[in-house]
C-alpha cells in the first residue's frame, strides 16, 4: 500500500472516530482485570525484586562509578577575554580510578553461551496405545517449529539472557499468522517507472508456532504461583506494544478497532504510557504506538484483551481445544529464591556484594599503582596565605616549600603482593557463587585432554541447577506447543474444486448461504491437508518411521491427536566442546570395540549400555552384522523323548554309531596338559 493511502486511511479513522461505551459483559471483565492488574503490581512492588532488576539493568552494562556533583564556580579572564565559565572545583580529583570492571557482564555472556547452542530435543512416550502411531510424528513437527520459527534466537536466547540477569526468564508460544497485503509487479516500465503496473496480493509470510521472549517487566504472574508445580499458576497479566500499522494488521478486523484513536506516545517500560498531548514526553520521541494488555485466566476461561486506554478487544473463552487449555506463558528460575516465589536468584544478585567488594579493591589497588609511578615533589619557595598545613596526595603535583635545599620526591610504596592477591581470592569467590568458572570462560585448566574435559565437565555440573529448571520451562512450552500443532494442523483448509478457493470449515455455511447449493465432499470440494517436509515417511501400511532422507510429508486426519508425557533433554541445548568430544570418542571407542570382537550373544548387552552411558545411538556404533535380527538358535533334540530305534538299541546293549566328525568335536588337549584335568581335580 502506498504511503499516501496510509496516511490518508489513518486520517479517515481519526476523523470517523466515535465515543466508546462498553458493553455489560465487557464492563465486568474490565473491572476485574483492573482489580487483578492493580493487585499483582503492588504485590510485587512490595516484593522488593524490582529494585533488584533496576540494579541489575545497571550493572550489567559497562559503566563507570557515578560521582557526585562538585561545587562549580563562573570565572573569567579579563585580559585574554575569556567569558565566564563553570569549573568543578573538584577536578583535580579526578585522577582517581573510576571504572567499574565489567563481571556481570562477562558472567552472564558466558552462561549464555554455554547453555544455549542448539534446538531442544524432545522425547515423547504416547498416554495410550491409539497414540503410539502418532508419537515419531508429533516429536517431528515439534522439533521443526523450533527451525522454522527460528525460537532458539527469538525465545531461547533472551529467555536464558533474563534467567541469568533478573533471575527469572519468561517465553510466551502462541499460534503467529503474519499476511501483508502487498504489491506484485505485473509490467516494468524502465524509461518510466511511474507507469508500472502492479497487481495487489495478499501473503501469507508465516503460519505457524511462534516463540517469543517476555521481559520481566512486562509480565505479572500469579502471586499463588510455586516452582516446580505446572498447575499451581492460574493467572497472567502482560502487555505488549505495537505501532500502529502493526496493531492495525493484528486487531484491524476486530469489532471496536473503531474506537481507537492513533495518538504520538511514549512508551515507557514499567507500563506507564505518556502521550504528547498531556505535555509530559518528549515530541521527538514519541511516535504512532499502543499499548495492548492480555490477561489470560484458566479458571475463568477467559482471554482478555484490551488497550491501555481501556477499550476492549476480546473477551472470549481461551481459544484452545479443551484439552490443550493451557496458558501461553512459561517461566524459569535461574535458582530458586524460595519455595513460594516464581522470583529467582540471577547470576548478578548472586555476586553483587563481592563485586562491590572487587571494584573497591581494585580501584584502590590501581589508584596506589598510579600514585607509587607519578610521585609528588618539594620544591623551595614562599609560602602563600591559601596553605592551611593540610596535604591531599595527588599524582605528578609539586609542593612549594621554604626549608627545601633542592628537589625532595615524596616515596610512597606501591601496591603489595596482597593486593593483587586479595583481587584474584575475591574473584575465585565469585566463580564459586556464580558457578561460572574459568575453565568455562574458555581458559584451559589442565596439561592433557583428559585434564581439560574433567575440568570442563566439573564445572558444568555447578550449572546443573540453572540447567534443569530451564529444561523445566522447555517442557511447558512443548506441551503448548504441541497441542497448538493439533489445533493448527488437525483442521483442514477447504479446496473448492470449482474455483480454487481457499476458506475455512467454519465459513462452509456462510458459501452455502450464498449459493443456495448444498455442497459434496468429494464433488464439490475435497479437505486439504498441509504438506510439510520432514525426516519420516509413511509405510503402505500407515506405519510412520524416521528416515535419513527429507521429504515433503502429506498429513491425515487420523494422523491426530496426540496424548502423553514430554521430556526434554537438558543436555541437547548446552555447547558442545570440541575437545571433549574427541576425547569421549576415542575412550568410547576403546571400551566398545574389544566387545565386537566377542560373540554377540554375550556382549551386545554390555555393549548397547556402554553406548548409552555416553548419550550416543547404539545403532551408529554397532558393527553392520549386529544391526540385523540375531538368527533363531537351532533346535536340540530332547533327550527325555527318544524315538523307538534308539531306544531298542540302547535295550540290547548295542553301541550307538558315532558320527563321521566326532574327532572334530572333541577339543584336544595338549600332551603337557597330562590326563584329563578332572582326574587331576578329583585326586586333590
Amino acid at each position: 500500500m502506498k504511503p499516501l493511502e496510509i496516511k490518508k486511511r489513518i486520517e479517515d479513522h481519526i476523523k470517523n472516530l466515535k465515543t466508546y461505551r462498553k458493553t455489560e459483559a465487557d464492563k465486568a471483565a474490565y473491572d476485574m482485570f483492573i482489580e487483578r492488574k492493580d493487585f499483582l503490581k503492588e504485590h510485587r512492588t512490595n516484593s522488593g525484586i524490582e529494585k533488584i532488576w533496576e540494579a541489575a539493568d545497571k550493572a550489567y552494562i559497562p559503566h563507570k562509578i557515578t560521582a557526585s556533583q562538585g561545587k562549580k564556580v563562573l570565572v573569567s579572564d579579563d585580559e585574554l577575554g575569556w567569558r565566564s565559565t563553570p569549573v568543578n572545583l573538584n577536578s583535580e580529583d579526578a585522577w582517581q580510578e573510576d571504572s567499574v570492571p565489567p563481571n556481570p557482564y562477562i558472567k552472564i555472556q558466558t552462561a549464555l553461551g554455554i547453555i544455549v547452542d542448539r534446538n531442544p530435543t524432545a522425547v515423547l512416550t504416547p498416554g495410550k496405545k491409539i497414540y503410539e502411531k502418532n508419537n515419531m510424528l508429533m516429536k517431528n513437527l515439534y522439533e521443526r517449529s523450533w527451525d522454522i520459527a527460528m525460537s532458539r534466537k527469538a525465545a531461547l536466547k533472551p529467555f536464558v539472557f533474563n534467567c541469568a540477569k533478573y533471575g527469572k526468564g519468561v517465553g510466551r508460544t502462541f499460534p503467529l499468522n503474519i499476511t501483508r497485503d502487498v504489491r506484485d509487479l505485473k509490467k516494468y516500465v524502465p524509461e518510466n517507472p511511474s507507469k508500472n503496473e502492479y497487481e495487489d496480493v495478499e501473503y501469507t509470510y508465516f503460519d505457524d508456532v511462534f516463540r517469543e521472549s517476555l521481559s520481566p517487566w512486562q509480565v505479572w504472574q500469579d502471586d499463588a504461583t510455586v516452582v516446580g508445580n505446572p498447575f499451581s499458576s492460574n493467572d497472567v497479566i502482560y502487555y505488549k506494544d505495537y505501532s500502529w500499522l502493526k496493531f492495525e494488521s493484528q486487531f484491524g478486523h476486530l469489532k471496536n478497532f473503531k474506537f481507537i484513536k492513533p495518538e504520538k506516545k511514549v512508551l515507557e517500560k514499567e507500563g506507564e504510557v505518556k502521550t504528547v498531548d498531556q505535555g509530559n514526553a518528549d515530541s521527538n520521541q514519541a511516535k504512532l504506538a499502543v499499548r495492548v494488555w492480555f490477561w489470560e485466566n484458566l479458571e475463568m476461561d477467559l482471554f482478555y484483551v484490551q488497550t491501555d486506554d481501556g477499550v476492549v478487544l476480546v473477551n472470549e473463552p481461551m481459544p484452545q481445544t479443551p484439552k490443550n487449555k493451557r496458558l501461553s506463558v512459561w517461566t524459569a528460575p535461574w535458582t530458586m529464591r524460595d519455595d513460594k516465589s516464581p522470583d529467582g536468584i540471577g547470576v548478578y544478585e548472586a555476586m553483587r556484594n563481592d563485586h562491590k567488594l572487587y571494584t573497591k579493591v581494585r580501584n584502590m589497588t590501581m589508584d596506589q599503582l598510579v600514585i607509587s609511578i607519578y610521585r609528588e615533589f618539594f620544591y623551595s619557595g614562599t609560602e602563600t596565605l591559601e596553605s592551611d598545613g593540610q596535604m591531599k596526595t595527588r599524582p605528578g603535583r609539586g609542593r612549594q616549600v621554604s626549608d627545601a635545599k633542592n628537589i625532595k620526591w615524596n616515596e610512597i610504596p606501591g601496591p603489595g603482593a596482597e593486593a593483587w592477591d586479595a583481587q584474584d581470592r575475591i574473584m575465585a569467590r565469585i566463580d564459586d557463587v556464580t558457578g561460572i568458572s574459568k575453565s568455562l570462560q574458555g581458559e584451559i585448566t589442565g596439561s592433557t585432554a583428559f585434564e581439560i574435559s574433567q575440568a570442563r565437565e566439573s564445572a558444568l555440573k555447578r550449572m546443573k541447577t540453572p540447567l534443569e529448571n530451564i529444561t523445566d520451562a522447555l517442557e511447558s512450552d512443548a506441551y503448548i506447543s504441541i497441542g497448538i500443532i493439533e489445533d493448527l494442523y488437525a483442521v483442514p483448509k477447504i479446496k473448492l474444486i470449482a474455483d480454487d478457493k481457499y476458506i475455512q470449515p467454519f465459513e462452509i455455511e456462510q458459501y452455502e448461504r450464498e449459493d443456495g447449493e448444498q455442497l459434496t465432499e468429494g464433488r464439490d470440494y475435497e479437505r486439504e491437508f498441509k504438506e510439510i517436509p520432514l525426516n519420516i515417511e509413511r509405510s503402505d501400511s500407515g506405519e510412520i518411521t524416521q528416515s535419513d532422507k527429507q521429504s515433503f510429508f502429506k498429513l491425515k486426519e487420523d494422523d491426530f491427536p496426540w496424548e502423553g508425557v514430554i521430556k526434554i533433554k537438558g543436555q541437547s541445548i548446552i555447547a558442545n566442546s570440541e575437545l571433549l568430544d574427541r576425547t569421549t570418542t576415542v575412550e568410547l571407542a576403546n571400551l566398545v570395540v574389544p566387545l565386537f570382537q566377542m560373540p554377540r550373544e554375550i556382549a551386545e548387552k554390555p555393549a548397547r549400555e556402554v553406548i548409552k552411558a555416553y548419550n550416543k545411538e547404539p545403532d551408529d556404533w554397532f558393527p553392520d552384522a549386529w544391526l540385523q535380527p540375531p538368527a533363531p538358535a537351532p533346535e536340540t533334540a530332547n533327550p527325555f523323548f527318544v524315538d523307538a530305534a534308539t531306544a531298542e538299541e540302547e535295550q540290547s546293549g548295542a553301541k550307538p554309531q558315532q558320527p563321521a566328525n566326532m574327532e572334530k568335536l572333541v577339543p584336544s588337549i595338549p600332551a603337557s596338559a597330562g590326563a584329563n584335568p578332572l582326574d587331576n581335580l578329583m585326586r586333590k
